[in-house]
């Protein structure tokens, strides 16, 4: 039997849309899996641990990396009892150093050294991964899914509006900040909206209202929050003239690729991830460092439909390549 171990998967982000979509393939495709989900990732409790432990000897455990990050004290132990196959979005002890927390490293090294078999997302996260690991393992390689409503939704020309839109949990690694400088470095025409969730009371966010406060920017931005709904959101996309990502660190960023799926030009951070996944995209790298250069290539960006028929891998795709590595 096989269990897949996630976070709470109610609210929206890219891996959790990959965790989903996983879960539903594979139980739609005779390869049967129970979802178990810990729903404080800051709580992993013994009481969730005895919920583990109850799953029959010999199971195979699939673990989201999120909540694996947590389990560094139980993996041996349930290494001895289960076939441990980890999905790593992004090791989580480089969010915050781009040379990886030690302490958190160590965690994960312990982690990644008792599982069996490890998926992840991005040859990039793979390179990251097999440099952290003491020896050899099997690290397998599935890129994430664009859903079918976002290649019905081709745009053919710039929207008139000057509206840069950015999606993503409202978090320091997303970088949001050099976005709203980026904003004051371009006309009074252009305005920003940012789509993610947010608290009022979080620090980085009141940090990010003080910033816009500071640059006079209040009637140009807008915080949209979480938007569930993707026709929703894919109309606010195509009312854009141009996707913003200046992420620190991303395993794989799907949002980047569904905003370039449906035509809408991308100004990115220069990360080896998005050089892996972007080409063919109309996409431009620029350096997330200077908010002059980033306004520089979001005035420069226009439409190309050269690029508006590209397609990537379908989330039946990412499910088969789950379901072969499940079946051994």
């Amino acid at each position: 039997m096989n269990y897949f171990i996630t976070p709470d998967l109610k609210s929206i982000s890219g891996g959790n849309k990959y965790d989903l979509n996983v879960i539903d393939y594979l139980n739609t495709h005779r390869c049967k899996i129970v979802n178990v989900m810990l729903k404080d990732i800051n709580l992993l409790s013994y009481k969730f641990f005895f919920k583990i432990n109850m799953i029959p000897k010999n199971s195979t455990l699939l673990i989201d990396g999120l909540v694996a990050s947590k389990m560094n004290y139980l993996i041996k132990i349930l290494s001895k009892k289960y076939n441990i196959i980890l999905l790593i979005h992004h090791p989580v002890s480089y969010e915050e150093n781009k040379n990886g927390d030690i302490s958190s490293k160590l965690k994960e090294r312990k982690v990644f050294s008792h599982a069996k078999r490890i998926i992840t997302v991005s040859h990039t996260m793979k390179k990251i991964i097999k440099n952290m690991l003491t020896k050899n393992k099997n690290i397998d390689v599935i890129y994430p899914g664009v859903d079918n409503i976002y290649y019905q939704n081709k745009i053919t020309n710039l929207s008139i509006n000057h509206n840069i839109a950015t999606t993503g949990s409202v978090i320091p690694r997303k970088n949001i900040e050099k976005c709203i400088e980026t904003l004051s470095h371009l006309s009074e025409k252009w305005t920003l909206s940012i789509f993610g969730g947010f608290y009022d009371s979080d620090p980085y966010y009141k940090n990010l209202i003080s910033k816009i406060n500071y640059y006079n920017l209040e009637n140009r931005v807008v915080f949209h929050n979480t938007i569930d709904d993707e026709k929703i959101l894919i109309e606010h996309l195509k009312n854009s003239r141009v996707y913003l990502c200046l992420s620190k660190y991303e395993g794989y960023g799907m949002a980047n690729i569904e905003s370039a799926t449906i035509g809408l030009p991308l100004v990115v951070a220069d990360l080896p991830v998005f050089r892996e996944n972007l080409r063919g995209f109309n996409r431009t790298y620029t350096d997330s460092k200077s908010p002059r250069a980033v306004a520089d290539a979001i005035i420069k960006t226009s439409f190309d439909d050269n690029h508006i028929n590209l397609r990537t891998r379908s989330w039946e795709d990412v499910g088969f390549s789950f379901k072969q590595v499940l079946n051994g």
